[in-house]
């Protein structure tokens, strides 16, 4: 396994990292950093592949944040909230990260933000299966917008088109921390052809949310979301 820090610019107050899974390998390794549950829950995966994307992704996650809070990983208070969405239990600490983590395939991605300067962080990374596509009329209906379908269907490859917006929509939706199904319509995602991209929200909560391409590994897509916290004069 390896964790590399992003290269590319990043928005003040976040960090990236992406880990390099070995699926063919065993996750012993990543067991004395994780709780309990966790080793427990791993253990329930009856694949090889999703037990060590499991463990070595949130072992990682352990490691990272228990740096900046000077304790064990496995000491590291991680709970879920009602949407599962991961979060460091903070109690009175305004040093603790935010973080956020997605895995796809052989590839994880962990954000990291500073919450004196960002409000919430979202990152997503999808494998881009070309099939998916076969149905593309019912998948498009029922995960984009009027406008978003209109410039996935105006682009020359459509599944390259199609995945670019998924992750943007993914990414926003988590930082927003919300579930994807119930939201799908609510955001509206418009890359150009430099990275940015351009976010429509149609929950008011939602105003200044952000969000950019990622360089992703070949096959790959990804896509960061964030908040920025407005800094005093």
């Amino acid at each position: 396994m390896r964790l590399v820090p992003w290269r590319d610019p990043l928005p003040p107050g976040i960090a990236l990292h992406r880990l390099d899974l070995d699926l063919a390998a065993e996750d012993g390794d990543a067991w004395p950093d994780l709780t309990p549950d966790e080793c427990a829950r791993a253990s329930r995966f009856a694949r090889r592949a999703d037990r060590v994307r499991f463990a070595h992704t949130r072992a990682a996650v352990r490691r990272l944040i228990a740096q900046r809070l000077t304790c064990r990983p496995a000491e590291v208070p991680l709970r879920a909230d009602a949407h599962g969405k991961p979060f460091v239990e903070a109690g009175s600490d305004n040093a603790v990260p935010l973080f956020n983590i997605s895995h796809a395939g052989d590839h994880a991605l962990i954000a990291l933000a500073d919450p004196a300067r960002v409000r919430c962080v979202g990152v997503d990374i999808e494998a881009c299966a070309r099939d998916l596509m076969a149905d593309a009329d019912a998948l498009l209906a029922m995960a984009f917008t009027a406008r978003e379908q209109r410039e996935i269907r105006s682009g020359a490859d459509l599944p390259r088109a199609f995945y670019r917006r998924w992750v943007g929509k993914e990414a926003v939706l988590k930082a927003a921390g919300v579930g994807m199904a119930e939201h799908l319509q609510s955001v509206g995602i418009h890359p150009d052809a430099h990275g940015a991209i351009a976010v429509d929200c149609a929950v008011p909560a939602w105003a200044g949310i952000e969000a950019m391409a990622l360089s992703a590994p070949p096959g790959y897509a990804a896509a960061l979301a964030w908040h920025t916290k407005e800094q005093p004069l």
